[in-house]
């Protein structure tokens, strides 16, 4: 990032060997090593732009510029915050020499606190959660009444894991491996109503890879239909890391957010030689208790079972409700009217709610059902629901139709699935109804991103997620889809100054997702859009600045800062 021109040059003649010629056009162009790392295959090779390079060379610089920024991400700590506090407070320097430098350091300071939170975050979280379960839980007997059977001859007596040996070296694979084809054996004995299945690939909640759970016979993997779970950890010792219990104690945490009605969860800690059992109970909202059962022996040494043994296959032959689970539902209240809604699979989750497919009492209509996952999303819901009671009266079809809520849900249809291409109308129904919701509502929606567009049955393109919208010039503190900001909103934020909430702003932002969904560059990727610092906003600036510029791009941008929509409409048309 701190290359001049020439150091640039210098630099790529040694490590990728170019032509001559191919370097010259970089120089001509005056190109940095702050605008290079944002090029992307689409500006280099593009006809009459500033650089129409052939292909060939033209992408082994896109593939070594992604590997530069991977490097850049997967450095150390101490080496990625010297290099950001250098980065930034020379930008800061040369952006505002008026300011003081105690100021520019200030900035810096917080900005590089903030980075360093986020890479210890899932480590310390880890931590910190294995400090709560031991420090404030409570150790305890294992609850329920521990089977009487026994297992004859292996396998399923877990007495050859690849671990047993103390010189063995075995990965977690190999071990995951031998624990799952046990669990398979134990299948035959009488009673059991739980098999245990392998998902350390699946993200089965939400993001998350558990490594095995606890599933009804027959019942597909949902996190819906999860009755326990599991992790499998090596020992490096006597007992496991504090990661190592904080690991699978997040995955319950996880599960009891996935199941809202449900109260607590069993969460099994094993290394195929000992196991360890977790109860993890919701208290309120996001806080949970914990209790957990002392480490016990999982394998076969005599001809009587092990204590752990037992915890397992007591838990495979015990029933769902003995173990925490029940049948996902919703009741909402309307005077002395209870309606439920039955949760039938979830659809998907992402930073402020989870969603899952429902179906009404007495009905056979399925709806969308749509959950704040913790209350610090509660404002959201209830701008959306004020805005979806607002705009019920276009009766769209291109607008969810709100039909239940209460504080943290909210139950709407129609049932969508993803949109796999936009089609020519997709944009004219996109473009005429924020036209209509500019000008008669004055509302911007404010994240408009590929994510928030989704088709229904009937072919229809709807416009979600209108919990971060606000009214035109009103004052309130940022939230969108910041990858797809204009400028001068990515300026704002750099320069901390309030942001200006106008119509434009709908409409850049669908140009640029646009733009994104088209040439999908590995240089840029989706930023949280509520942690919008100053770094990540100078980094899209820089982005922008240097693709989206073509004609045809340029003006279907003017068009959409002079809020010309059916202009907008007719030069978007073109692509097609």
């Amino acid at each position: 990032k701190e290359f001049d021109t020439e150091n640039l040059i210098d630099f790529l003649r040694e490590k990728l060997k170019l032509k001559e010629k191919y370097l010259t056009i970089l120089r001509d162009q005056e190109v940095k090593g702050s605008s290079f790392i944002f090029i992307t295959l689409e500006v280099l090779t593009k006809k009459q732009g500033p650089f129409e390079l052939p292909y060939g060379p033209a992408q082994e610089i896109v593939t070594f510029i992604n590997k530069l920024r991977g490097e850049e991400q997967g450095g150390s700590q101490e080496q990625g915050n010297f290099m950001l506090c250098f980065y930034l407070l020379r930008q800061y320097l040369i952006s505002y020499p008026a300011e003081s430098l105690k100021r520019h350091i200030e900035k810096v300071e917080k900005i590089v606190r903030e980075e360093v939170r986020e890479l210890r975050r899932e480590v310390l979280v880890r931590k910190l959660r294995k400090a709560r379960v031991m420090t404030h839980g409570t150790i305890i007997d294992f609850p329920l009444t521990l089977i009487q059977t026994r297992r004859r001859n292996p396998p399923g007596k877990f007495q050859n894991p690849p671990n047993i040996s103390q010189d063995a070296k075995p990965s977690e694979d190999e071990i995951q491996e031998y624990f799952i084809n046990e669990c398979k054996t134990l299948r035959t004995l009488s009673d059991i109503k739980l098999h245990v299945e392998d998902t350390h690939t699946i993200p089965l909640l939400d993001t998350r890879k558990p490594d095995f759970v606890f599933i009804r016979k027959g019942r597909p993997l949902d996190p819906l239909n999860v009755v326990a779970i599991g992790g499998i950890r090596k020992r490096t010792g006597n007992n496991f890391k504090n990661a190592d219990i904080g690991h699978a104690v997040a995955f319950g945490e996880k599960v009891l957010q996935l199941q809202p009605q449900r109260q607590y969860v069993y969460a099994v800690l094993t290394d195929c030689i000992i196991i360890r059992i977790f109860i993890i109970a919701r208290v309120d909202n996001n806080y949970f208790s914990y209790r957990y059962t002392a480490s016990e022996s999982l394998t076969y040494n005599t001809s009587n079972p092990p204590n752990g043994w037992k915890y397992l296959v007591t838990i495979m032959q015990s029933s769902p409700d003995q173990l925490g689970w029940i049948e996902p539902s919703i009741n909402f209240e309307d005077g002395s009217t209870i309606t439920t809604v039955t949760l039938v699979r979830s659809i998907s989750a992402g930073r402020t709610s989870i969603v899952y497919e429902g179906i009404l009492e007495n009905s056979e209509r399925t709806v969308v059902v749509k959950k704040a996952k913790n209350a610090l999303y509660l404002p959201c819901f209830t701008n959306e629901k004020n805005v979806l009671t607002r705009l019920s009266v276009l009766n769209s079809p291109h607008l969810p139709k709100l039909l239940l809520s209460n504080d943290d849900t909210l139950v709407m249809t129609p049932l969508c699935s993803k949109v796999k291409n936009l089609q020519i109308n997709d944009i004219e129904n996109i473009i005429k109804t924020f036209k209509t919701v500019h000008s008669n509502f004055q509302l911007v929606h404010m994240d408009l991103r590929k994510y928030n567009f989704l088709r229904d049955d009937d072919g229809n393109i709807l416009i979600i997620d209108w919990g971060y919208s606000k009214t035109q010039g009103e004052n309130a503190p940022f939230a969108g889809a910041l990858e797809c900001m204009p400028d001068n909103i990515l300026q704002s934020l750099i320069n901390e100054d309030q942001i200006n909430y106008e119509p434009t702003i709908d409409l850049i932002c669908l140009v640029r997702s646009l733009y994104l969904v088209l040439h999908q560059p590995l240089s840029i990727e989706r930023f949280s859009f509520n942690r919008a610092t100053e770094k990540r906003a100078l980094d899209l600036l820089n982005f922008w600045a240097v693709n989206g510029n073509s004609e045809w791009w340029s003006k279907i941008n003017s068009d959409a800062k002079n809020l010309k929509y059916d202009d907008l409409f007719e030069d978007i048309k073109k692509l097609f």
